[in-house]
């Protein structure tokens, strides 16, 4: 199970370095505004990438579907989130809204595809383990 955390975590970090690469990109090629949108949705999803590490990390020793429901439980909190961050951006930091919203899906699509992964990964490792003792 470790094993496959460790990749998880690898896998998760390459959403994070493309959608870093493209803020730097943003910051030479585009204008302040579609810079600043980019750069506040990258920080946004890979802070919620970040969040899911950690959760994962200490939902895996206990049970793969208590970390799958904190998964889920934590959408509407990212949704607020997102909400509170988007309008302040906007608002404050006079920051566009396309790049902000590219940024944001860009990494957040990314990284569910991972996560999903992993839950299904997981998931089968341990119903193998548990079919393994229950035979023996």
């Amino acid at each position: 199970m470790e094993k496959i955390f460790k990749k998880a975590v690898i896998l998760i970090c390459l959403p994070i370095i493309l959608n870093i690469a493209i803020t730097v990109y943003c910051f030479y090629n585009r204008s302040l505004s579609e810079f600043k949108g980019y750069f506040l949705g990258t920080m946004l999803s890979m802070f919620f990438s970040l969040v899911w590490v950690f959760i994962a990390r200490k939902a895996i020793v206990s049970n793969i579907m208590v970390m799958f429901t904190v998964t889920l439980a934590s959408f509407p909190i990212k949704i607020v989130f997102l909400a509170i961050i988007a309008l302040s951006g906007l608002f404050f930091f006079n920051m566009d809204q396309i790049f902000f919203g590219s940024s944001f899906l860009l990494g957040t699509i990314l990284s569910l595809f991972i996560e999903v992964w992993f839950l299904i990964t997981a998931n089968k490792i341990q119903r193998k383990l548990k079919s393994g003792l229950k035979s023996s």
